[in-house]
């Protein structure tokens, strides 16, 4: 019952996330990213939502690639663990740490693994400011590589 509530959450917190950045430009159509190269940022992504059957929201396409870059799947209890990793990354959104905070209050047994997400994310350069979009092209292996992201345990 905690995490179907948890997951009401996120998908609220999504929904109005899409809302909020309703005016971030759009690079690519969805189809766009699956004509990519194999094994690259956007080509990865497009297969991920395709294969989970998960739709595609422009606006929120900051943080979905993110997801990929960083290994978190778009599910639970990884949305958590990203919302961790980019706090340990100095990406402070008062939205997000209300989401996480108020996740964690409901389900406290994800603090230790939350944590080591956290600490993941203090160990990584700062991402905050790296438009993923410009890198949908290359190599995912690449990006990673030059970001200095380790692999996710």
């Amino acid at each position: 019952m905690r995490w179907k509530i948890v997951t009401w959450i996120t998908i609220f917190a999504t929904n109005l996330s899409h809302i909020l950045v309703r005016k971030r430009p759009q690079y690519y159509a969805f189809k766009e990213y699956g004509q990519m190269a194999e094994g690259s940022l956007g080509k990865t992504y497009y297969q991920y939502l395709n294969l989970q059957n998960i739709p595609f929201k422009a606006n929120l396409i900051r943080h979905d690639l993110k997801h990929v870059i960083l290994g978190y799947k778009m599910n639970m209890p990884d949305e958590l663990r990203i919302h961790a990793f980019l706090l340990g990354n100095r990406s402070y959104n008062l939205m997000a740490i209300a989401y996480l905070m108020l996740c964690v209050t409901i389900v406290p047994e994800t603090i230790a693994m939350l944590k080591k997400d956290f600490k993941r994310g203090r160990a990584t350069q700062c991402l905050k400011r790296i438009n993923f979009q410009g890198y949908v092209n290359d190599n995912l292996e690449y990006c990673r590589t030059k970001f200095n992201i380790s692999p996710l345990n």
